[in-house]
């Protein structure tokens, strides 16, 4: 049985400002689209966010049922879980979009239930077009969607209601617990809970490649839903494959797959560029100027195609009292004059304040803008840290420096809003107010003992 997997297509991103085409993304979806009906799978998966956003607009919709229909067309199932942008609220029973392309026909979608007792696995009812698992050719799938903050708890209920003796594929939308930034992850340990009774892994959510020991892989995201994500694949200066798995399972010998392959999906080309603008720090006069004249010399050096995204990464001292820089404008101008398709400025790596750090803080000397901000942020947060949260700081301190970010560009407050819903910070703040912190017992001379912060 042939199968392929992709996850994390991310229809409607908007990236760079709008500057880069949504019709990248859906190229990409398509593209897999066509190999499966090309190769003749027997299904496709998808292990969530189909969409970047619970609000998903026409055109983004139109794109999604353009490709589902001619898998429909060619005889191919696919098989569909939510992802955490696919939906609001993890725990909130709400209608979405890949519901909607579940009513159409156009999809599967196996979504678990939780009660008290734990996880409920329901046949998928082709009338009511709901359930948490379907049997395809001698092979059963169940989705386990994104389950948040409750990842692990929830990863063992699910094996418990796991039918034994049947070949299994669990598809989850979830990342290591280890991978920067990832909320509600799983553990080495609880990913190996499941190889007793799971015989493969569909994953998504962290948008880079990772296949653990043949038995549980994530394709990657297909398109780089940002800049950076291109770097994801690359080892020891070589550009692994990225964008979807095909997976070659056989019941009849339910151990492991019998192979899987990471593909690579033709992305619009993206190079990252690294500059050092120290030397531009000291020009009273056209410093701006000699900035992107060096930006270009770098680029066209690599003589990217005219397709092509830069990343371009500043570093080095750059006394901003004595240089006027504009990135909109730099950015601009770097585009036109290098002849590329748009240009990204990150000036995350400039240490602003100077060789001693921000504001002459010898403390943090070396530092980067963004290293001295956060750690501003977390101060601020710690001395104010709600109850059992205390050890959450570096995650809060990214949130908000994410958010200033956003706003330093322009964001709307709806996306504001958004990018804070699906925050692993959400659902471990509603858990804490939840859990009012222990009374403080008082001592026998009437004064409070001190309880240590969790």
């Amino acid at each position: 049985m042939k199968l392929f997997h992709a996850a994390d297509i991310h229809l409607g991103r908007r990236r760079l400002d709008g500057r880069l085409p949504d019709e990248d993304i859906a190229l990409m979806f398509e593209f897999i689209a066509d190999q499966a009906i090309a190769e003749s799978a027997d299904v496709l998966l998808l292990a969530g966010d189909l969409f970047d956003r619970p609000q998903v607009e026409p055109p983004h919709l139109q794109q999604a049922i353009q490709t589902l229909r001619k898998l429909k067309a060619a005889g191919i199932p696919v098989v569909t879980i939510e992802g955490n942008h696919d939906r609001a609220f993890v725990h909130l029973a709400t209608h979405t979009w890949v519901d909607y392309l579940g009513q159409e026909d156009l999809l599967i979608h196996l979504k678990p239930r939780f009660n008290a007792e734990g996880a409920i696995l329901d046949l998928w009812d082709p009338v009511t077009r709901s359930g948490a698992w379907i049997d395809l050719k001698g092979v059963r799938f169940t989705g386990a969607g994104y389950l948040g903050a409750a990842t692990p708890s929830k990863l063992r209920q699910i094996t418990a209601a796991l039918e034994k003796g049947l070949f299994h594929v669990l598809l989850l939308h979830a990342g290591p617990d280890y991978f920067v930034g990832e909320g509600g992850g799983f553990s080495p340990a609880d990913l190996l809970a499941l190889k007793d009774s799971v015989r493969y892994v569909a994953l998504g959510h962290i948008h880079k490649p990772i296949v653990v020991e043949n038995w549980a892989c994530n394709p990657g995201s297909p398109e780089n839903c940002d800049v950076r994500e291109a770097k994801y694949g690359q080892a020891e200066g070589k550009v692994g494959a990225r964008g979807f798995a095909v997976v070659i399972v056989d019941p009849a010998h339910p151990e492991t797959p019998v192979s899987i392959e990471v593909r690579n999906t033709p992305r619009r080309p993206c190079l990252r560029v690294d500059l050092d603008c120290s030397p531009f720090g000291n020009k009273t006069k056209n410093g701006d100027a000699a900035l992107v004249n060096a930006a270009v010399k770098e680029i066209r050096s690599l003589k990217p195609l005219p397709t092509t995204v830069i990343d371009l990464r500043l570093s080095g001292f750059l006394n901003l009292n004595r240089i006027a820089f504009d990135q909109v404008l730099a950015a601009s101008q770097i585009q036109e004059h290098a002849e590329v398709f748009a240009v990204s400025i990150d000036t995350s790596g400039i240490n602003a304040g100077g060789p001693n750090g921000a504001g002459g803080a010898t403390a943090d000397a070396g530092l980067s803008r963004e290293a001295i901000e956060k750690k501003a942020i977390k101060t601020l947060v710690n001395d104010d840290a709600l109850w059992g949260l205390a050890v959450e700081g570096d995650a809060f301190a990214s949130l908000f420096f994410d958010l200033k970010e956003a706003v330093r560009q322009g964001r709307s407050s709806e996306e504001l809003a958004e990018h804070v819903s699906q925050s692993p910070l959400v659902e471990k703040i509603r858990a804490a107010k939840a859990t009012p912190p222990p009374t403080v017992p008082a001592t026998s001379a009437g004064e409070p003992e001190l309880v240590p912060t969790p």
